[in-house]
């Protein structure tokens, strides 16, 4: 289960790496903290939003536009959508699928947490 302390490690970071592989990508911050990703995401920089998947190569351009940009603020919403917004008024949705398997998983010095929707 994520909590706030969870969140609170993706909180002012700065996204510092993006990891594409087969199945999965994977957000990398300065804090440590990973978001690994293998659900759909929404991208919205400059007032146009983009849909991508976590197991869609092709959509992880996409997230390289965060790269190198500070968190201003990490939240959930609906219970499980993880929401980051970044500097500059770019903004991160990834959005968990009701399939019973991990859609992503954060992971911070505090533990490992998957966020599943059955």
């Amino acid at each position: 289960m994520i909590n706030e302390a969870d969140l609170a490690e993706l909180d002012s970071t700065v996204l510092t790496g993006v990891t594409v592989g087969v199945g999965s990508q994977i957000l990398i911050f300065g804090s440590g903290a990973t978001v690994l990703i293998q659900c759909p995401f929404t991208s919205e920089t400059q007032g146009r939003k983009q849909q991508g998947h976590g197991e869609d190569v092709n959509t992880s351009e996409l997230l390289f536009d965060y790269l190198n940009c500070q968190v201003t603020s990490a939240s959930l919403e609906e219970g499980a959508i993880l929401v980051l917004k970044f500097e500059g008024g770019k903004s991160l949705r990834v959005i968990p699928e009701c399939n019973g398997l991990e859609s992503y998983v954060i992971s911070t010095c505090l533990g490992i947490c998957p966020v599943a929707l059955i």
